[in-house]
């Protein structure tokens, strides 16, 4: 027992502390900066051989193309600082996924975005050679012609640009992925610079080559409408006929390469400093507040529109729980309730709660609760009365109800009307078996193309075409487990956290709380495990179910289904368990654990 003058001394009352999110985006703002400097002074470097070359030493180390670079590079900083998520986005098959990616509003802005950089890239190319100007040569006698070359590198432009955008939304270049290791954002830039390099020169030559045939269509249609506009700027001549094909292929290689690697270098550079962690200057993110413990829970709260921000805020607590012993005790002797211990350790169970929920909401699983379990009151019966008086008897009508009897008054054009309706009916019911047996076999002949349809769509989904149409479990499972980083770090952190109260916690704050801590991994170990064993294929995911073994799954075989998510949780989970039941043997006896709870420690302990 803990005497209550050994309790340290709290406040009359807590204050409420300053956000996570408003030191977090002051520090991103600050990585910003830097993002954008560093971006400035590498196409500043990238420019200076070509300024060297075309105008000489001295414009060399004017930075006119690093700003105009930099111009045509900023637009996809602030795109990409706009849409950053957490979060995967996948879709249930590979043919949703690139409709709902390609066929939206997204990409259109995205395709916005990458046409104006590429129109201030291609005109600062092209006004490097002479041989890309808009107009020919001419003499001072002559009208001016236009320059097919420089259309077939306007619209090469053009083409790049939409298929990088339609990369950029595939790819999802806008989620950022929390790196588990913190390096410094100069080395991991050094260390991208020769892959991209590669990436760049092989989709450049693909992409230029590949242009040649998609520009011979709509080379007429092209061609008349930059005639349309170019007679806006001068006086042209009147032929419009085309020339020889505008083949370039230097050109078309030098422009195609100069747009990739500046797009791919700027969307890698600004994931990397994104990503920096919640670490800034050897010390976490919330440790620039007066109250630290305080606003680091701000950050925790389920429920946050800021998913980036609560990401964060969870990768620093569990940096918090592995290596900060100062903040760890800190955690533990703040005992004015409620605790920090215990809103943490909400928070890391509400994100275990949240995880469960989805599986059992969106598969088969026992445990998914009837509205009326999920209400938590039952749902209320109307009783209808008895009075002791019988009710009078139903008066039964003999004559034939189904005769209409002679309306009174009966027009000639209604009359008639009753007489063919009459003279239509079938007394010896000929007609109405026929027109049965007639529809018996209409309805045999769809049974069977139903039947003949299924077959054709099974054996087509069986097929390399028909395979990014099917609803996949493993994209299931990717949608499920949307933000794995995040449920880690909150199972390590916990588990980290109760590790070290064994030692630290001097009041005993942590220890009423891991029968709880102990009970909830089992039920997410559970749960996880009978998913893994029995997943809820969809009915075209016909590869996968081929692999099942009377409707299980045959884990531990080579035909065994893969659900990776899925595994690395109950690995972090499985390892977090066996932590705190080793750590905690002598006294697990005394905690009231359920008999779930104490099997699997059986089965922990006995893994030693």
């Amino acid at each position: 027992m803990v005497s209550l003058s050994t309790l340290p001394h709290t406040a009359a009352g807590r204050s409420e502390p300053t956000h996570y999110h408003v030191f977090y985006s002051a520090i991103l703002q600050l990585r910003y900066g830097h993002l954008s400097k560093m971006t400035f002074v590498m196409l500043w470097v990238m420019g200076g051989p070509l300024s060297l070359a075309r105008h000489g030493v001295l414009l060399m180390f004017f930075p006119v193309l690093g700003v105009l670079g930099f111009i045509s590079i900023f637009p996809i900083y602030v795109l990409r600082k706009a849409r950053l998520h957490t979060n995967t986005r996948t879709q249930p098959s590979v043919a949703l996924e690139i409709y709902r990616r390609l066929f939206s509003k997204s990409y259109v802005r995205v395709s916005i975005i990458y046409l104006f950089s590429s129109s201030i890239i291609t005109q600062i190319y092209c006004s490097e050679f002479a041989d890309l100007t808009m107009f020919l040569p001419k003499r001072d006698f002559e009208l001016s012609k236009v320059n097919e070359k420089r259309i077939y590198i306007n619209a090469l432009s053009v083409y790049v640009a939409l298929i990088y955008a339609i990369i950029h939304c595939l790819q999802d270049k806008d989620r950022l992925s929390l790196p588990s290791v913190k390096t410094d954002p100069m080395l991991r830039v050094k260390q991208i610079l020769y892959p991209e390099f590669r990436k760049s020169l092989a989709l450049s030559i693909v992409l230029s080559v590949i242009f040649i045939p998609a520009y011979l269509p709509f080379r007429g249609y092209i061609w008349h409408t930059s005639l349309y506009f170019a007679r806006f700027l001068a006086t042209l001549h009147k032929s419009t006929a085309t020339g020889s094909f505008p083949f370039s292929p230097l050109h078309s290689f030098l422009l195609s390469f100069t747009l990739l690697f500046m797009w791919n270098i700027a969307n890698e550079m600004c994931t990397i400093y994104l990503t920096l962690g919640a670490l800034h200057r050897g010390k976490g993110i919330s440790e620039m507040s007066s109250d630290p413990n305080g606003t680091l829970l701000t950050g925790l709260r389920r429920g946050s529109k800021k998913q980036f921000t609560r990401r964060t805020a969870f990768q620093e607590l569990r940096f918090i729980a592995y290596n900060d012993g100062r903040r760890r005790d800190s955690i533990y002797r703040d005992v004015e309730k409620p605790s920090t211990w215990q809103q943490i350790n909400t928070e890391c169970l509400h994100v275990l709660q949240d995880l469960r929920n989805g599986f059992v909401i969106n598969s088969d699983l026992p445990g998914k609760s009837n509205p009326q379990s999920r209400s938590g009151a039952p749902v209320p019966t109307q009783h209808i009365p008895v009075t002791g008086s019988t009710p009078p008897p139903i008066r039964m009508r003999r004559e034939n109800i189904f005769l209409s009897a002679a309306p009174l008054n009966e027009s000639p054009t209604s009359k008639l009307e009753r007489r063919l309706l009459e003279g239509l009916q079938d007394p010896q019911a000929v007609q109405s078996s026929s027109a049965i047996a007639w529809f018996q076999g209409l309805q045999k002949w769809l049974k069977q193309g139903k039947e003949e349809l299924w077959t054709h769509i099974i054996a087509f989904l069986c097929t390399p075409y028909g395979a990014p149409f099917r609803y996949t479990i493993q994209r299931k499972v990717s949608k499920l487990v949307s933000n794995r980083e995040l449920v880690s770090d909150a199972i390590n952190a916990l588990s980290d956290l109760v590790v070290n109260s064994i030692i630290e916690d001097t009041f005993g704050t942590v220890q009423r709380d891991i029968p709880r801590i102990l009970s909830e991994f089992d039920q997410t170990i559970t749960l996880l495990e009978a998913f893994v064993e029995k997943p809820p294929l969809h009915w075209s995911d016909v590869v996968n179910k081929k692999q099942l073994v009377n409707g299980k799954n045959p884990i531990g075989t080579a035909y065994a289904i893969e659900l990776d998510e899925v595994d690395i949780l109950v690995d972090d989970l499985t390892e977090a368990f066996d932590r705190i039941v080793h750590t905690f043997d002598k006294y697990l006896l005394g905690m009231g654990l359920n008999p779930d709870v104490y099997k699997r420690c059986g089965v922990s302990l006995r893994r030693v």
